[in-house]
């Protein structure tokens, strides 16, 4: 298509990755790299006043303002598209501010602020659609939202990913928890220097291809794959972050695969919202166990504190439904942000707890339940044997009781002690629910956290 072709003078090719010149007489190596990552400072500065007019030709990444939607642009689309639906030009903000939670953030040579293409125009298209098929006046609010899902990110896979799950889960597993934690707390909070103190560095070691190999995990390799394939962006000229919501649900559901298993975490998004916390202020356990006995992948028979491995695991387990919403209360909006604040390893009491949450009230009061957890472990030999299995669930719950471990939940007026006895594919759970009127009051324990209505 380039050699030899007598009618054509130039050629402009676009791809993921820059193309290799392998052969020293290959009639197509005046090529000039135009990278949506430069790769270094001088590329940068070069390129500010040539990018504002691309057909200048100079700097080496002159043309990447043409690449992908701004503001202006996505502005654009909105106004020609009032004349199918008029609607829209009534609830503009609503509208922009939604494609802008949903589809951009992505940082494009030195422009920052990039929409999805692809996603913005399947937005606008599905938002028309949804709102000229309703004859009444509808709830726009609703309809935007139900418009808002992920389009760009359907149209591949995530094969490569989940090939490095399924190899090196473990490590995986740390490196999605930061870049979600990172992107839940860019939203969360407004101030900007508490963002940078909250949330950790994810570094981009280099911006060239690092392939990446099946037996070894190379986080750089996979942070340079992600970033060249749209599922990361550059956060500063050395870091990379996830750079909206449409992202965010991919890596979401990836972190939730490598952590309870493709058939669980496919189950955990078909739950209702606050399912499990319901379930907890009930004094029932039944998902609490189906989420600990998917708590798998990096336990060793070997390890001398395996309570411990399962006690961390399920912490990582509990993280990510709670991204799904499972522990967020039913009243509460922000359905996909965590609402947990773990405590693991928590000196308390007289020893250290295996894990403990601080999650809403049946009252929708922050941080006022208490949720203390102890583990004791089910051997092999002892899985089918269920009165040892509430013997241990026993054990731990008294361990709880008599240790003191709830002096740690300060301000808590509600609590959950809950035993668990786990082993491999099976765990029995014995819950005690506890209420007090104030803080200095002593616990009275209760069959139910939620109050009958008279």
């Amino acid at each position: 298509m380039l050699k030899d072709n007598d009618n054509l003078i130039k050629g402009l090719l676009f791809g993921v990755f820059e193309i290799p010149l392998t052969e020293m007489g290959s009639g197509a190596n005046n090529i000039k790299d135009i990278r949506m990552v430069p790769t270094e400072e001088n590329d940068i500065r070069g390129s500010i006043l040539s990018a504002a007019h691309p057909h200048s030709g100079s700097g080496m990444d002159a043309l990447t303002d043409s690449f992908w939607f701004n503001t202006n642009e996505v502005e654009l689309m909105l106004d020609n598209s009032t004349r199918w639906c008029a609607k829209i030009a009534h609830h503009k903000p609503l509208i922009m501010q939604t494609i802008r939670d949903w589809y951009n953030g992505y940082f494009i040579g030195r422009f920052r602020g990039k929409y999805n293409p692809w996603s913005v125009s399947s937005f606008i298209e599905s938002l028309c659609l949804l709102l000229n098929q309703s004859d009444a006046e509808p709830c726009v609010d609703e309809i935007v939202k139900s418009a808002a899902r992920p389009y760009w990110v359907t149209t591949g896979t995530t094969g490569l990913i989940e090939a490095q799950i399924d190899k090196h889960g473990p490590q995986f597993i740390r490196l999605a928890k930061r870049l979600l934690r990172n992107y839940e707390v860019a939203k969360l909070t407004k101030n900007s220097s508490q963002h940078l103190r909250e949330s950790s560095h994810v570094p981009l070691i280099s911006t060239r291809l690092n392939l990446i190999s099946m037996e070894q995990f190379s986080e750089p390799g996979l942070l340079t794959l992600c970033l060249f394939a749209g599922y990361l962006t550059r956060r500063h000229s050395t870091s990379v972050c996830i750079p909206n919501h449409e992202v965010y649900q991919v890596w979401l559901a990836l972190f939730a695969r490598a952590v309870m298993g493709t058939e669980m975490a496919d189950n955990s998004t078909n739950y209702e919202r606050g399912a499990l916390l319901s379930e907890l202020w009930q004094g029932k356990t039944d998902i609490l166990c189906s989420l600990a006995i998917s708590s798998h992948g990096v336990l060793s028979n070997h390890n001398k504190f395996l309570e411990k491995d399962y006690a961390n695991h399920f912490a990582n387990t509990i993280l990510a439904v709670s991204r799904f919403g499972m522990l967020s209360h039913p009243q509460q909006q922000l359905v996909r942000l965590a609402h947990v604040v773990p405590i693991r390893e928590n000196h308390s009491g007289l020893g250290k707890c295996d894990y403990i949450m601080l999650l809403y009230s049946t009252d929708n009061q922050p941080n006022q339940l208490g949720v203390v957890i102890e583990f004791k472990l089910i051997t092999k030999d002892k899985r089918r044997d269920c009165k040892y299995h509430m013997v241990r669930a026993q054990e731990a719950i008294k361990q709880i009781a008599d240790r003191d471990y709830n002096t740690c939940l300060i301000g808590c007026l509600e609590r959950i002690d809950i035993g668990v006895a786990i082993g491999n594919n099976v765990a029995y759970a014995i819950p005690k629910l506890y209420r007090r009127k104030t803080v200095d009051k002593p616990w009275r324990e209760v069959n139910s956290l939620v109050k009958r209505r008279r």
